[in-house]
């Protein structure tokens, strides 16, 4: 048959689907507060019940609303984009729409079994209830879904939507407020024209997670300032960090740090995780005319500045402080007994290099800061770091321009020295990986090349005390040989202990072959003979090849034996340096 139409069906389970497409009852009410944005509401107020106490979940505002006919056509068109069809900004507050997907309006019906939706326009208030029961239970198609629908006169100056979420779902956790002021406040706690209030209690920057501070002073050109602000905890987003000033009540500008972000004590991180407001009453004379920013060569706004980086500094050095001193502590032994290797007079430049990296390169793994700060302390030994070094002790005796042009000429170049040390051991892992895919490459040949790079091996292994051969370290132990009979079979091993005293044996294998378990079973017997030989403490086997053979279980090896292949070692050196090389670029 020709000619035949068919069209798009909607099963009602779309409407449970669509609720809960939401990670939790919190970030689903956050989609309702939306709405209220997109309504130009000034307020909406957010009533969550007690737990088991049978009341719905409110969520209200005083927007624009709705008529009846916006509600058939607009409100329940599901995935219809607001944006195409009133474009990307509200008309009367001029906000930028938060809907986008036409699906947010349904976030409710996660929560709740019923959502009524009263909502009010020209004086008249329009009512429809959804109830998700109906809509599962259904074979038909959820466009032919009759709602109710109804209109009744509003009350003298009612305005604004109401949504109600009853007959709450008990599988799901209850939205707690705590939670819900958390995920709020990063978009909505320094909007001056939306206020948003949970459970009585209007959303501020307190909201915010972390350690908040407050200080007030009596200032002589800006007058009575209230300081409030909170140095976030762990790496969320929040919004747009900064310091918001408010006169009489009203934001000026946008939130600014006045200059932290440029104080070489304060890491540029730990400076973006500061939200606050400082209040000023009763003088606006530092104010732009348009209320658009701040007079900067006022003395009421210098006066500000400088109180707000005092205040601000003092609480950022005390997290600071005790974020470094913990990251200090998980590196600290490695990179110490590393200083320690240096000549005295370099020392403390190498402490200096340490403290600089952690500063910028705060909150980064300790595995990512012991990553830098290796190639950083090889860097120190560069002839040009020391020539500057010297500049700079010649020029703090004489210009304080000079001086500083000199301390400026050593910042660039410390960084220029890493990254140069960098890119070439990147270049080394280029021809070290066309070594290892040569095919007539032998144990030896990788052995030379890696047993003077050990950094190739991981960090573990970049200051492993190690001699050039099996037999020099074994002399230094002071003991004999390993068994005569089998040192004649001895492949190419090298032997180390790292900083902690683990000892480590390592057998190179040709690039192209596999190890297998006979090849595991003839490491351990060398390790064995070794161990007669040395002082206490177990010995850690590394094995070298292309990897293990595929019929190899790997994970019915011993915990102290670990396999693997040079491309894998090659291809993990390769992606730590060029993290290095994008952070010092950044």
């Amino acid at each position: 048959m020709t000619g035949a139409k068919a069209r798009f069906q909607v099963d009602t389970r779309l409407a449970r689907l669509l609720g809960e497409g939401y990670r939790s009852s919190e970030l689903a009410l956050r989609e309702l507060v939306d709405n209220a944005w997109d309504a130009d509401a000034p307020n909406v107020w957010v009533t969550l019940p007690e737990a088991l106490s049978g009341d719905p979940v409110v969520v209200r505002d005083d927007g624009v609303g709705m008529t009846s006919a916006a509600l058939r056509n607009e409100y329940l068109k599901i995935a219809g984009d607001r944006r195409l069809r009133a474009g990307a900004v509200t008309p009367g507050r001029k906000r930028r729409v938060k809907g986008r997907k036409g699906i947010g309006k349904f976030a409710g019906l996660l929560l709740a079994g019923e959502m009524r939706i009263d909502t009010v326009s020209g004086g008249v208030r329009s009512s429809v209830l959804i109830d998700k029961r109906i809509l599962l239970e259904t074979d038909r198609d959820l466009e032919t879904v009759d709602l109710p629908l109804e209109e009744t006169v509003a009350a003298p100056g009612e305005k604004g939507t109401t949504v109600t979420l009853s007959a709450l779902e008990d599988r799901l956790n209850f939205p707690v407020a705590d939670k819900l002021r958390e995920i709020l406040v990063r978009e909505y706690a320094r909007q001056d024209d939306f206020s948003v209030s949970v459970n009585g209690k209007k959303l501020t920057i307190e909201d915010v997670p972390g350690t908040t501070s407050r200080a007030a002073e009596n200032l002589p050109a800006a007058g009575a300032v209230d300081l409030r602000f909170t140095v976030a905890g762990g790496k969320g987003k929040h919004g747009r960090p900064g310091i918001v000033v408010r006169v009489d009540g009203k934001s000026v500008g946008e939130p600014s740090m006045f200059g932290l972000e440029e104080d070489e004590d304060i890491p540029g991180k730990l400076a973006r995780r500061v939200f606050g407001e400082i209040e000023v009453n009763g003088n606006d004379d530092f104010v732009a005319a348009d209320w658009g920013g701040l007079n900067e060569s006022s003395k009421a706004y210098a006066e500000i500045a400088e109180f707000v980086r005092r205040q601000v500094k003092a609480a950022l050095k005390a997290a600071f402080a005790n974020d470094m001193s913990l990251q200090r502590a998980r590196i600290a032994k490695r990179l110490q007994e590393r200083i320690a290797a240096l000549p005295e007079f370099r020392r403390k430049y190498a402490e200096e290099a340490i403290r600089r990296i952690l500063v910028r390169f705060y909150e980064e793994s300790a595995d990512r800061i012991e990553a830098i700060a290796d190639v950083a302390l090889d860097a120190i030994e560069y002839d040009a770091y020391w020539d500057i070094l010297q500049r700079i002790s010649a020029a703090s005796k004489a210009e304080v321009s000079d001086f500083a042009d000199s301390l400026a000429e050593f910042g660039i170049l410390e960084l220029s020295a890493i990254g140069r040390q960098a890119s070439v051991r990147l270049r080394f892992l280029d021809m070290l990986e066309e070594l290892v895919l040569r095919k007539e490459t032998l144990e030896a040949d990788v052995h030379r090349a890696i047993e003077t790079n050990l950094w190739v091996l991981g960090r573990g292994y970049a200051t492993m005390s190690s001699n050039r051969t099996l037999r020099d370290i074994l002399r230094r132990f002071g003991r004999d040989e390993p068994e005569a009979l089998r040192a004649a079979k001895r492949p190419d091993l090298l032997l180390g202990q790292a900083s902690d005293g683990t000892k480590t044996l390592i057998e190179f294998k040709r690039p192209a072959h596999a190890i297998d378990r006979n090849d595991v079973a003839q490491a351990e017997a060398y390790r064995d003979d070794l161990g007669r030989q040395l002082p206490l403490g177990g010995i850690r086997i590394l094995m070298l090849g292309r990897g293990p053979l595929a019929t190899l279980d790997v994970t019915r090896l011993a915990p102290d034996v670990q396999i693997q292949s040079y491309l894998g070692l090659i291809s993990s050196a390769r992606d730590e340096l060029e993290w290095i090389l994008k952070g010092i670029g950044d």
